[in-house]
């Protein structure tokens, strides 16, 4: 559906109507990196998203965060992961029976002095560890599969890469 706003950052929502399922997209709050400005309106805070979700049986909550963070110290990304977690556990909460999945970082083939897989792989364990001990989230860890694929790293891998991540994705969302 067109919502008039920024392809790159959102919100985006796509409908359909055979099976019912209605996907709202959107990026993080800042830290961004985008070359275009965009309205601060649109971007909002991962955590403030989930504590505006009811929740339920069919409802899933899907997101990464990772790739914006890799310029700033990891303190900032566990402060910033910790307030993801109380949402997320607010939601359980309320809603145990909503689906969570989490999806890592890619490697990107990044090794220079701003940023690097190195850094990459830390956010990608604090995120896990962050959230190992409540019971309904799933977190899909593609690291492996974009550091050991043919195609050559990327921050944005090739199709092949992202169907087998969807996939994975489907495979916890609709087993049958």
């Amino acid at each position: 559906m067109d919502l008039h706003t920024h392809p790159g950052g959102g919100p985006l929502m796509a409908v359909e109507l055979k099976n019912n399922i209605i996907v709202h997209w959107r990026v993080h709050g800042v830290p961004l990196r985008f070359g275009k400005i965009m309205p601060i309106i649109d971007l909002h805070y991962i955590s403030n998203d989930i504590d505006e979700i009811a929740g339920g049986a069919h409802a899933v909550i899907v997101f990464t965060y990772c790739a914006h963070l890799v310029f700033h110290p990891i303190t900032f990304y566990i402060y910033e992961v910790a307030k993801i977690r109380q949402s997320v556990v607010a939601l359980l909460s309320r809603a145990p029976e909503t689906t969570v999945i989490i999806k890592s970082g890619n490697t990107a083939g990044l090794k220079n002095i701003y940023q690097s897989d190195w850094h990459m792989l830390q956010l990608n364990t604090v995120m896990q560890e962050m959230f190992r001990d409540i019971d309904g989230v799933i977190f899909i860890d593609v690291w492996q599969m974009t550091s050991c694929h043919y195609l050559r790293e990327n921050i944005h891998p090739g199709p092949v890469v992202i169907g087998n991540e969807v996939d994975m994705l489907l495979s916890y969302i609709c087993p049958a």
